[in-house]
């Protein structure tokens, strides 16, 4: 199981939900530190925990300018091919796909970017 800080999970042992709040070591394995509500702490077993949510930051500043620029970017490049296509004498049809691949080629780059650089899941 992937989970990342701030995850919501259950302990099915005693169905408490609580918040992912790091791993511990333990001789038998490891342990998962999860926060239940008044803020106690609990560690249980990765096997006994079912994930309810994925926590998710909001972008940060850089990132919304990133995505705004790839989309403008996403979207030249689709007009680019679009033209380019129906000068070669395509029909309209293959020139929506033309642009259709080109924007998506742009963002596949922004949302994988994203993906490698975003938020790091550990295994247990």
């Amino acid at each position: 199981m992937h989970l990342a800080i701030g995850d919501v999970v259950r302990d099915r042992s005693n169905m408490a939900l609580g918040t992912v709040a790091g791993v511990a070591s333990h001789p038998d394995g490891s342990l998962v530190a999860l926060q239940v509500s008044g803020g106690a702490l609990r560690l249980s077993q990765p096997y006994d925990l079912d994930l309810v949510a994925r926590s998710s930051a909001p972008l940060t500043t850089s990132r919304r300018v990133l995505a705004l620029i790839s989309f403008v970017l996403g979207l030249f490049v689709a007009c680019l091919t679009a033209v380019s296509a129906l000068a070669l004498g395509a029909p309209w049809l293959l020139a929506a796909l033309a642009a259709l691949g080109g924007h998506t080629a742009v963002m596949g780059v922004f949302r994988w970017t994203i993906r490698l650089t975003g938020q790091r899941r550990f295994h247990i």
